[in-house]
C-alpha cells in the first residue's frame, strides 16, 4: 500500500478534506475498551493497550500512542507510537521497539494513509530527533522517509492437517523433525511456571550472541497484561526434566497468527536438532488453535537464520524500517555493524557484569 498519491494542483484540496474527516488525538485510559476492539479485529497482539503496559512498566518511556477518530468522534484508527532516548540520548520516537513489524491497525485505506501522511507532523509536535516505523505490508511514499529493507520475516501458513504443513519444509528439515521424536530426544512443556528457567537459557543465548536481555520482569508481564494470549513452550531434556531452550508465543486474533518474539536454546544441543523440534511444536500448537500462520520472526538478509528459516517453507517478507530525521538511512535496529567491538566485548564479560548493566542499556537500544 503506497503513501498519498495525488496531483500536486489537487493536494491541498484532499488533505484539508481528510483533516476535516479524521483527526489524530493522544491516547486517554477512557479509550482502551474501543481501542483494544480495533486491535484484536483488524489489528495484531502488538497494538494492544496490554503490549502498550508491558512497554511503558517495563522501560523508561513515554506514551506517543495516537487514535485515530473521525468526524462522529468515534476511533477507527490506531498510531502505537512509543517515546524514548536513543544511545546518543535524543528524543526518538518508534511504532513500536521489541517489535520486528506493526502495520498501521485502520479500518480504510484511506485511513491508513491518513495516519501515514501525518506522521512528520506528528515527529515535530512530539519534540523527536527522529522517528522510525516498522512496516511489513504498508509503504509511505514521502521524500523525508528512507527505508531500510535488510530485515525479512519468515510466515509459514498452518494447514488444518499437520503432515501438509510439514510437507512445505524441505527433505532435510522433515527428517530431522521426525528423527528427533523417533529419537525421544526432547518433550514439551506448557507450563507457565517454566519462565525463569526458560529465562535463564535466553539470558545465556543473548550473551553468546552479544546482546543484552530484559528482566525477568518483562516476560512475566506478558502472562499478566495478555494472559490469554501468551504461551511458553519450553523444551525439556527428558533425563533431567530440564528447561533446554523455549519460546514465547503470542496469539494474535486479528491476523489469525501465532508470533514468536523470543526465544532462545542451549546450542550444545544443535546436533539433536533442538530447534527443529521447537519451531514444529510451535506449528502444532498454532493448529490446534485455528490459526492460520506461523510468524518466525524477523531475519537478516543471507543470515545464518534467514537460511533456516526459508527450509520451513515459510514466505521471506521483506520489512520496510522506515525512519524520518537525521542519519535518516539507518535504522534503529539495524546498526550491528556499528558495535561489533562492543558485542566481542560483551560476549567475553562475566554475567554479574552483563545481567545488570544489560538491563539498564536495552532501552537505549529500542531494539
Amino acid at each position: 500500500m503506497g503513501g498519498l498519491r495525488i496531483y500536486p494542483d489537487r493536494r491541498n484540496l484532499l488533505v484539508e478534506g481528510l483533516n476535516a474527516m479524521f483527526r489524530l488525538t493522544p491516547y486517554e485510559d477512557i479509550m482502551q475498551q474501543e481501542w483494544d476492539r480495533l486491535a484484536l479485529r483488524q489489528g495484531t497482539v502488538f497494538h494492544t493497550i496490554g503490549f502498550r503496559r508491558i512497554l511503558l512498566e517495563s522501560f523508561p518511556y513515554q506514551c506517543g500512542y495516537q487514535a485515530l477518530v473521525n468526524e462522529e468522534n468515534r476511533l477507527c484508527g490506531l498510531l502505537p507510537l512509543i517515546v524514548g532516548r536513543g544511545l546518543n540520548l535524543q528524543r526518538t520516537g518508534v511504532a513500536l521497539p521489541f517489535v520486528n513489524q506493526l502495520d498501521i491497525c485502520a479500518e480504510t485505506n484511506e485511513q491508513v494513509r491518513h495516519i501515514l501522511d501525518t506522521l512528520p507532523e506528528q515527529q515535530e509536535k512530539l519534540g523527536l530527533s527522529a522517528l522510525e516505523i516498522r512496516l511489513k505490508d504498508q509503504s509511505v511514499a514521502a521524500d523525508c522517509w528512507r527505508d531500510n529493507q535488510a530485515n525479512h520475516t519468515f510466515v509459514l501458513p498452518l494447514l488444518e492437517d499437520e503432515e501438509q504443513t510439514l510437507a512445505q519444509a524441505s527433505a532435510g528439515c522433515r527428517n530431522h523433525v521426525r528423527k528427533t521424536y523417533k529419537n525421544s530426544w526432547f518433550r514439551v512443556s506448557f507450563e507457565q511456571d517454566r519462565l525463569p528457567e526458560f529465562y535463564e537459557v535466553y539470558v545465556r543465548r543473548m550473551k553468546q550472541l552479544g546482546s543484552p536481555a530484559p528482566s525477568l520482569e518483562f516476560f512475566q508481564r506478558f502472562f499478566h497484561y495478555l494472559p490469554g494470549l501468551t504461551t511458553l513452550l519450553s523444551v525439556l531434556e527428558p533425563k533431567t526434566d530440564k528447561v533446554i531452550g523455549g519460546m514465547l508465543l503470542l496469539k494474535s486474533p486479528g491476523d489469525k497468527t501465532l508470533y514468536y518474539p523470543y526465544g532462545a536454546n542451549l546450542i550444545e544441543y544443535n546436533h539433536q536438532y533442538l530447534n527443529n523440534f521447537m519451531y514444529w511444536e510451535a506449528a502444532k500448537y498454532g493448529i490446534r488453535c485455528g490459526l492460520q500462520t506461523l510468524d518466525l520472526g524477523r531475519s537478516q538478509t543471507g543470515s545464518g537464520t534467514y537460511r533456516y528459516k526459508s527450509q520451513w517453507g515459510a514466505q521471506a517478507v521483506p520489512l520496510h524500517y522506515l525512519r524520518c530525521g537525521p542519519a535518516a538511512g539507518q535504522a534503529v535496529a539495524n546498526q550491528r555493524d556499528k558495535f561489533q567491538l562492543a558485542i566481542a566485548l560483551w560476549r567475553r564479560l562475566p554475567r554479574v557484569v552483563t545481567d545488570p548493566a544489560g538491563r539498564w542499556l536495552i532501552p537505549y537500544l529500542l531494539p
